[in-house]
C-alpha cells in the first residue's frame, strides 16, 4: 500500500484485535489488487480506527 494508491479488496473483513479494527483478507480467495485512480474524495474526519473499541456480550431477558 502506498498514500494515494486506489486498490481493491476482495472476501476481506473487519477484525476486532486490542480494541482496534483491522482488514484481513482470506487467504485462499481474498484479493488485493491495484487499480487506475479513483475520483473521489476520502473523507478523512471520521476516522474510526483512531476509536479503541470494547467488545460487550448484552444478554436479553
Amino acid at each position: 500500500m502506498k498514500p494515494g494508491a486506489t486498490v481493491v479488496l476482495r472476501n476481506a473483513k473487519i477484525k476486532m484485535f486490542k480494541g482496534f479494527m483491522r482488514i484481513v483478507v482470506d487467504k485462499s480467495w481474498g484479493c488485493v489488487e491495484v487499480v487506475e485512480p479513483a475520483n473521489f474524495d476520502v473523507k478523512e474526519d471520521n476516522n474510526l480506527s483512531l476509536v479503541e473499541y470494547e467488545l460487550v456480550n448484552v444478554i436479553e431477558e
